[in-house]
Order: structure tokens, then C-alpha cells, then sequence
């Protein structure tokens, strides 16, 4: 239920449910929240989880630091933003 709330389909919500079994739906949750707040669709931030599902084992603090330094290196919305004026006239 907290995954749909999320924005994630039930589909989804189950090939989520279904990356680490051992780890608590929290863990799951919680690193799927850091990816949403980073801008990454739901669709998104599972792929990621799905290709690197080591990001559940990490803790979640750990996982928050991370998320906030790409913040701060300026990812919106799952890219990174391009600066404007650098050479391209504009």
C-alpha cells in the first residue's frame, strides 16, 4: 500500500516487492522514497533498483547522504542539470 501511495502500479509495487526477499518491505521502501525525491519516476527508480539491487542492502541513511550530495551536484529529476550560457549561445 505505501508503494502505490508512492506512485508506483501494483505491477511495479510486486517486481519491487520481489528484489531482495530477506530485507523488510521498509528497506524497499525507504530507498524507493530517496529515488522519487530525487525526481525518478516510479517506472525509473525501479529499473535502477532492479539493476542494482544493492542499493536495498545499503542503509538508509547511507542512502539518504548519497542522495542529497546528488542533489547538491544538481540532479533534477533524475538528470543532471545543464548549465546555460557554456558555449552553446545560450
Amino acid at each position: 500500500a505505501a508503494l502505490r501511495a508512492m506512485g508506483f502500479s501494483e505491477e511495479q509495487a510486486r517486481r519491487l516487492l520481489g528484489l531482495q526477499p530477506r530485507l523488510g518491505p521498509q528497506r524497499r521502501e525507504a530507498a524507493a522514497a530517496q529515488l522519487l525525491l530525487l525526481g525518478l519516476s516510479a517506472e525509473a527508480a525501479l529499473g535502477l533498483l532492479e539493476r542494482s539491487p544493492g542499493l536495498l542492502r545499503m542503509p538508509t541513511e547511507r542512502l539518504q547522504d548519497r542522495a542529497g550530495e546528488l542533489r547538491r551536484l544538481g540532479l533534477d529529476g533524475g538528470r543532471a542539470a545543464r548549465r546555460r550560457g557554456r558555449g552553446r549561445g545560450g
